[in-house]
Order: structure tokens, then sequence, then C-alpha cells
């Protein structure tokens, strides 16, 4: 659910890490996914420019726990398939089953639906005066549609958070009880409870890679008065 900016046009060397023996690059990345020996470095870079964070669910990533992603799902379009304008890093390791819904979250889940391309919205990006303008947050750890969408876009988050099962009981747990407890812990000490909590606010923001960065900043956001 963060906003990841992409460049204008591709990096350097992106026709190089999507070249196939012998010399061709390849816009099909599922029947060529075997001979795209440089895929390594194209992920490192798509990490980098999501500052270490996967896509969707903003937990912290590396190389090794990582997939690429297709916003636009390839058997939808198969000339995006290798496209940098439709690539994003995502979860791929270690992921268990939600025990309420048997679902596991992300791209492990999502399949080949097509969902709505929020995370490329440039009012997908909390700054000192708004937050994230498609989600609200709760201290539970939950995330769903901001009720103040008109009812078209409300559907469409409604379907992004549903499709990636964004609420996924391990991440609800770790947005409150790992990141959000320890904070709200803190603030029980502070004298002035809204300096304290715009301070966090303000933290978070100059932090593009705290994970779950999103949904702190559209919770803490709503409790001083940043919407």
């Amino acid at each position: 659910m963060q906003f990841i900016q992409k460049q204008n046009t591709e990096p350097v060397n992106w026709n190089h890490w999507f070249t196939v023996p012998p010399r061709r690059r390849t816009y099909d990345y599922h029947s060529d996914y075997s001979a795209l020996t440089n895929l390594r470095s194209a992920k490192f870079y798509l990490i980098e420019e999501q500052n270490g964070l996967f896509a969707y669910c903003q937990q912290r990533i590396t190389v090794e726990d990582a997939s690429i992603e297709h916003v636009t799902p390839k058997e939808h379009n198969k000339e995006l398939s290798t496209s940098y304008f439709n690539l994003v890093a995502v979860c791929k390791k270690n992921q268990v089953k939600d025990s309420f819904t048997g679902k596991l979250h992300c791209d492990s889940t999502r399949g080949s639906e097509l969902l709505t391309s929020i995370i490329f919205y440039s009012s997908a990006k909390s700054t000192k005066v708004h937050t994230n303008r498609y989600f609200s947050a709760y201290a539970t750890g939950e995330v769903v549609a901001n009720p103040e969408l008109d009812d078209n876009t409300k559907k469409q988050v409604e379907a992004f958070i549903d499709i990636l099962n964004l609420n996924h009981d391990i991440l609800k747990s770790k947005r409150a009880k790992d990141t959000l407890n320890g904070i709200s812990d803190a603030s029980k000490t502070s004298p002035n409870k809204l300096i304290f909590w715009r301070a966090q606010y303000d933290r978070i923001l100059n932090n593009p890679k705290q994970p779950f960065r999103e949904y702190l900043l559209v919770y803490i956001g709503s409790k001083i008065g940043i919407k």
C-alpha cells in the first residue's frame, strides 16, 4: 500500500537484465523465466526503488525473500510482463496461511486477478499535510478503505485489500503488536500527547525504510488531525 515512484525511463541496464540467450530481449516473462540469468539485478533494483519494503504489505524485504510481481498480470497483458513500469518487488518466502481465511497474502494469494494500481498513484503518498487518501487504519492493525471515498473508488480499494489479503492475521499482528504498540507504550510517559504523536509522525515520514510506513502514517495522522 505504499506509493512507488517510478522514474520516467527504464533503468540503464534494464534491457540487459531481461535479455536471454543468444542475445534476445524478452517480453515474455513466463516462457523465458529460467533463462533470465540477470534477474537478481533487476530484483535488487526494484527493492532499492521501494526503499527496502514490499510493494503491498510494506514489510522489510531482501533479495533472498522477494519475487517480482506484475501489477498488471502477465496473463492479461504479456507485452507488459517485462516492462519496468509494471514490475515491483513483493513477498516470496516464509508465508503461512491466515488462521481465519486459510489464505496467504500479497501476490501469493492474488493469482492473476486484476486490481487497481493504487501503488502508482501519487495520492497514495503521505505528506506533512495529508495521509494516503485510500485507507483508514486501526490500532488492531487492520486497514480498510477510507469511508470518505466515492463509492466507485471505495469498491476498488476494498477489492485491493481483499485480493491481496492485507488483513492477514499475521500482518495485523505485526502492524499492531510489533510496530504500533511500542510507540503507544512510549506515549504514556509523554506529558503532551499531541506533541509526542506529531514527532512520531514526522520521524516515520522522514524514514522511507520504516516497515508498515503507510499504515503508521495513516493511523498516527488520524490522531493529530492530518487526513
